[in-house]
């Protein structure tokens, strides 16, 4: 290890919090990267430079989307995210870095112990999701095909998964969509043990968005330890919310605050983005959205600042629709009206 990633690494331990509530929100800073712009999101003792230096120190050859291990694993961060976006028609990519440094930010959900016995469909749907683990990701993120034999053929043609097994995936579906099954699968995610099991539940509880408590056991799955898991319920929000207008129910948010301040204060920053999205697509109310912008909001005033179009675009219609204001990219207003609100 070179001498700058080891000066970087002795500043971790007695590091200021990186989303510290006290502290102002660093905006993105922007840097050119081998394959393209890359931007540090909410920094706070790192510049831009000390630690991409640092990262490519430590792991030259890594792709620098994967930076998010080497973080975690050697620069001491609790927790860490990289999100690449691909510029159409272009060989450049933008990578966006979020980390996480104070490990009392960090909070995911305390999983279950026991091992349950799952019902004959949700089996079927693991014996899936073992032989292609993309079939249900994908799945989940395309709810809007399901039971349309057209839909799902042509997601099966742009995406190169089998369409027969798709269609299979449905049809499982369609045979856990009963009281029983919603109180079961909201059992296997509180009490079982097996990631995997975890990770089937929270893709059936895309059958029961009809529910508050679907919402509210995928908002506490994204804090899942098991980032597989993270990533199902992160992918069946979005597969809700993906077409999502007027006619989408509102959801009562406020039995999910805890993890829902979990998520605001970093903890499984890669799905940061997705909440602050299934918020606004679901009507979150204004009172209950400025408690947490109030209480938790570095990182969301980080996003705000971003110089990436995408990433701030979430944090911003959050920020408006609980404002009532439009102060578009402008951070410290953000700031200022945050700081404004009642306790």
């Amino acid at each position: 290890m070179g001498a700058n990633a080891m000066r970087l690494r002795r500043v971790v331990p007695v590091a200021v919090m990186l989303l510290a509530a006290t502290t102002a929100p660093s905006l993105g800073q922007v840097i050119e990267g081998p394959d393209g712009p890359v931007e540090f999101v909410g920094l706070q003792e790192w510049t831009a430079r000390e630690l991409f230096d640092a990262i490519q120190e430590l792991a030259p050859d890594l792709p620098f989307h994967a930076c998010a291990a080497v973080m975690e694993r050697d620069l001491g961060f609790a927790d860490a995210a990289a999100m690449s976006y691909r510029t159409a028609g272009s060989d450049e990519v933008y990578t966006v870095v979020v980390g996480v440094e104070d490990a009392t930010r960090v909070r995911p959900r305390t999983i279950g112990s026991d091992t349950l016995v799952l019902p004959e469909a949700l089996e079927n749907l693991k014996a899936l999701a073992e032989e292609d683990p993309r079939l249900l990701s994908l799945a989940a993120q395309v709810l809007y095909a399901r039971g349309d034999a057209d839909r799902t053929a042509e997601v099966a043609g742009w995406t190169g998964v089998d369409a027969e097994a798709l269609a299979e995936v449905w049809s499982l579906l369609d045979r856990a969509d009963g009281r029983r099954d919603d109180r079961r699968v909201l059992e296997l995610l509180a009490r079982d043990s097996s990631w995997e099991t975890r990770e089937i539940a929270a893709f059936v509880l895309g059958n029961f968005a009809d529910r508050d408590a679907s919402w509210h056991a995928l908002i506490l799955s994204l804090t899942d330890p098991q980032g597989r898991v993270a990533a199902m319920a992160a992918g069946v929000l979005r597969g809700l919310t993906v077409s999502a207008d007027d006619s989408l129910r509102p959801v009562d948010w406020t039995p999910a605050e805890e993890p829902l301040l979990a998520l605001f204060d970093g903890t499984n920053p890669w799905h940061f983005a997705t909440t602050l999205r299934v918020l606004v697509a679901t009507g979150v109310t204004p009172d209950f959205g400025r408690r947490l912008a109030r209480e938790r909001p570095d990182l969301l005033l980080a996003y705000a600042g971003a110089e990436h179009r995408g990433t701030r675009a979430s944090a911003i219609a959050f920020l408006q629709a609980i404002s009532d204001e439009d102060f578009g990219t402008d951070v410290e207003a953000w700031t200022a009206w945050i700081h404004g609100q009642p306790d």
